[in-house]
């Protein structure tokens, strides 16, 4: 826009210089110093000077088109070509690295060092990656610690450097990079992702709690996931808070995790848990029905029998039997009855609840309870025996199995044994039972065995100490708000639907 202005300003004052000239009628000198051009025609003057003038700007153009154009145009192209050339010395470099071409990949990545700017974030990865390549993790760790010092690669830096802690076991190191990395760019997905497992990983339970929600914000995780590790989280913090104690924060953090995911067993056993521990047994015996409605499941026993443990054996078998009431056609339930009616002495009612279960392959601890009904109720031993053998070639238990290791663990738990977040599943084992092993099975040696472990259990029963009862909210009422009860509806439908 510019020169084209100033091409119009020459063009006009060269036409108004001819139109000046063409008006005078006397011929035209041209003094030079002492030399004297002329005399010309005035037109025929006019016209030599447009035509010095147009010479002198081509000229002019000429010489700076030469002078400073050019060259600035032969810089730049050697610039692109130079940097067309450390790009393409950066691919071949990371095919290198991932066909596992070490030699390959430093050529090429000294190449792209000496065509790009030494600052150049990718021709940093490209040595980072050969350094990992080639076990060298504290060159690897300049590379990444030089790129955070800089504000527009400070992020590939902090990942880079995450990545180097997670693969060292480094937790607390990760989850600090994660947390820098989310300030230098808040709320990206995997960066959140990460920093919410790792800091449950951590036990930082706080600090996961205030991730899922952002997490929950961005709508980076489903509904029902959220749901269910927003329980995980609440059962671990209130474990937390319960060995610190802090019973009011524990049970505050059971009844979030009961409220949010009913469902979730480990949710229903430590709010019962909590409410029995501020002796108020009527909430917690009110949770345990309600989620035997939804998930009969052998920790809900568990903890239903330190809550009822103030009573005395008959009541208790009483309250079993309305437990089972909630679900009376569930496996589970008639297991639960069967062990109860063969503690309270009611061996046809343990028979009742078993007979049924062992027409259809029973498993190792249907197996057992029929050992334990057979030596209770006359003492046949022979029969208790084969009962027994048959336990060592049926099927295993069901238990909290990791579904990452396969470890097997008797409590759940947030973290595996393996250092897995929310991995433990409830399910029969992959192994094989031991009767099918190549060595011989001692159905005495078992039955014995068994007998043992029983005993000890009825032992540990009669010693069981009763709720504590802590500060004052033992005589809270039980109010709707605290707890919310399946509808009817539900529970008719999961009746319906329970496996007999």
């Amino acid at each position: 826009m510019f020169r084209a202005l100033i091409f119009f300003i020459i063009a006009a004052v060269v036409i108004w210089g001819v139109y000046l000239l063409s008006g005078i009628s006397a011929p035209v000198t041209l003094t030079w110093g002492d030399r004297i051009f002329g005399p010309y025609a005035p037109f025929e003057a006019a016209v030599a000077a447009t035509v010095v003038v147009v010479l002198a700007l081509v000229v002019w153009n000429v010489l700076a088109w030469l002078l400073w154009r050019k060259p600035k145009d032969i810089y730049q192209r050697m610039g692109l070509r130079r940097r067309e050339e450390g790009y393409k010395a950066l691919t071949k470099g990371m095919v290198a690295v991932a066909t596992g071409d070490s030699r390959e990949a430093a050529r090429q990545s000294l190449r792209a060092e000496a065509r790009l700017s030494e600052d150049q974030p990718l021709a940093r990865m490209l040595a980072a990656a050969i350094a990992k390549k080639n076990g060298d993790e504290a060159g690897a760790t300049e590379q990444f610690e030089a790129m955070t010092e800089q504000e527009e690669t400070k992020f590939l830096g902090l990942q880079g450097l995450f990545e180097q802690a997670r693969e060292a076991g480094d937790l607390r190191r990760a989850v600090t990079l994660l947390e820098q990395a989310n300030e230098a760019k808040p709320d990206t997905p995997w960066v959140l992702e990460n920093l919410f497992r790792l800091q449950a990983m951590s036990s930082r339970w706080e600090g996961a709690r205030e991730t899922l929600d952002r997490l929950k914000k961005k709508k980076l995780v489903e509904k029902e996931k959220e749901k269910h590790w927003r329980a995980v989280i609440d059962v671990e913090a209130s474990r937390e808070r319960a060995e610190a104690k802090d019973g009011d924060k524990a049970l505050s953090y059971a009844r979030e995790a009961y409220k949010s995911h009913p469902e979730f067993v480990p949710a229903a056993v430590q709010y019962a848990d909590m409410e029995s521990s501020y002796g108020r047994n009527g909430r917690a015996e009110k949770a345990i029905h309600d989620a035997w409605i939804r998930i009969p499941h052998p920790d809900l026993v568990s903890v239903y029998e330190r809550v009822i443990s103030v009573y005395d054996p008959a009541k208790q078998y009483e309250m079993f039997k309305k437990l089972g009431e909630k679900n009376p056609n569930h496996i589970e339930t008639r297991i639960m009855l069967a062990r109860e009616a063969i503690r309270a002495g009611a061996y046809d009612d343990a028979h009742t609840h078993l007979l049924p279960l062992t027409e259809r392959g029973p498993d190792a601890r249907i197996c057992r309870l029929m050992a334990d009904l057979e030596l209770a109720s006359g003492g046949d031993r022979m029969a208790a025996r084969d009962w027994m053998a048959r336990a060592s070639n049926a099927a295993p238990d069901p238990v909290w199995v990791c579904s990452d290791s396969g470890d097997v663990v008797v409590k759940w738990a947030a973290i595996s044994p393996s250092g897995g977040f929310d991995t433990l599943e409830w399910r029969r084992p992959n192994y094989v039972p031991v009767g099918l092993l190549s060595n011989p099975v001692d159905a005495e040696a078992l039955l014995e065995d068994h007998q043992d472990e029983r005993e000890s259990e009825l032992v540990d029963a009669e010693l069981l100490p009763p709720p504590v009862v802590r500060g004052e909210h033992q005589d809270e009422p039980v109010g709707e708000e605290d707890l919310k009860p399946a509808t009817e509806k539900t529970t008719e439908a999961l009746k319906a639907t329970a496996t007999p």
